[in-house]
């Protein structure tokens, strides 16, 4: 029987198939967009393959670091009010990180140093380059740290690591692959989980992909993996992963009439036949619905997928505006603008309403 996200083991090593068919890249990432609400926080790696497990375990590890540091302050509460490393915030971001620790299951000296090295590297960080190196801890500490505070990101009790097997693998490869990461699952506690091609000594669970996710899927080409670790959204935050949103949100920060916003949320309508869609960003009250299009949504697959998701929205009041990423980082004034003008008119029509 097929198994949802939440019977899926962690700790352990998998393969995860649908029940009669390979899942690939395109069933993952509509699976995990919005992540499921039931299991372990997820996020996706596409692994090279490595000459030897100690340095696949090690270049895995740098770059979850890399991820941890770029998603601060979602995993310490108050860390976002910390400046940077000229006003005392790496020592406050450490005795943060502490008292964390000490009620919780984080390694508190992991945690401390990992904070500060946040701190001091904020915004700083490209995405797929190694990033600042912290104090020589264990291999097992970093991989335990690291999956707790993965998990707590998301708010969540574990994590699972959903790694894209490379097509082409040679048998030393493969061998490496399963040594490094069955290692990683048993030291991390995290959930290590396969897609693509098949992969010796190692157990297949049938994954439930429930049918329209997989015929969209079946539409869309395969994306370029361009970055090694892919994470799911945080609710209520830009995308760590995205400029654009970062970009977008620090000129919303600057205007006053930009408030009442959320980032990243999930929105469910009273109609069982509408379908649960992830917003980009949101004015509940105002019912306006921003999208950011990146060039995947020009592919007449993501366009058709867009307009069933507008449609949706649009039958529960909602108005949904589109920029794509080339307006908002060349025209950002123009875009904000726009969007300055749209809350104005549904915030004057909802007053002269309720008058």
């Amino acid at each position: 029987m097929p198994l949802s996200w939440g019977d899926l083991p962690v700790g352990r090593l998998l393969r995860l198939a649908g029940a009669d068919f390979t899942i690939d890249i395109n069933v993952m990432e509509s699976m995990l967009n919005p992540l499921p609400e039931t299991g372990p926080a997820v996020i996706t790696y596409a692994v090279a393959e490595a000459d030897s497990v100690s340095g696949m375990v090690d270049s895995v590890l740098r770059d979850l670091e890399t991820l941890a540091i770029g998603l601060f302050p979602a995993w310490l509460p108050g860390g976002e009010k910390l400046s940077g490393p000229g006003g005392g915030g790496v020592t406050a971001a450490r005795i943060l990180a502490t008292r964390l620790a000490s009620g919780s299951r984080h390694f508190g000296p992991f945690l401390a140093d990992l904070a500060a090295r946040a701190i001091q590297h904020r915004g700083t960080l490209v995405p797929g380059r190694p990033g600042p190196k912290g104090r020589p801890f264990p291999a097992e500490s970093r991989a335990a740290g690291l999956a707790r505070v993965i998990a707590s990101t998301f708010g969540r009790e574990s994590a699972a690591l959903v790694v894209y097997v490379p097509e082409k693998l040679t048998s030393h490869g493969e061998t490496t692959l399963v040594a490094g990461c069955e290692w990683l699952a048993h030291r991390s506690g995290m959930g290590i989980w396969l897609v693509g091609p098949e992969v010796r000594r190692v157990e297949t669970f049938c994954l439930e992909v429930p049918a329209a996710v997989r015929r969209s899927a079946e539409e869309m080409p395969a994306p370029p993996l361009t970055a090694t670790v892919g994470v799911p959204p945080i609710a209520g935050r830009p995308h760590a992963g995205s400029t654009v949103e970062r970009t977008l949100e620090a000129a919303l920060a600057e205007c006053d009439w930009a408030h009442g916003r959320t980032w990243n949320q999930t929105y469910q309508s009273n109609d069982p036949l509408f379908i649960v869609i992830r917003t980009d960003l949101i004015w509940v009250r105002e019912k306006c619905v921003v999208e950011l299009d990146g060039p995947e949504h020009a592919t007449s697959a993501h366009m058709e997928r867009d307009r069933i998701r507008d449609r949706h929205l649009e039958r529960d009041g909602f108005t949904v505006l589109r920029f794509t990423n080339q307006q908002v980082m060349s025209d950002l004034q123009g875009v904000l603008h726009h969007i300055k003008e749209f809350l104005r008119a549904r915030r004057l029509g909802t007053n002269e309403r309720a008058g």
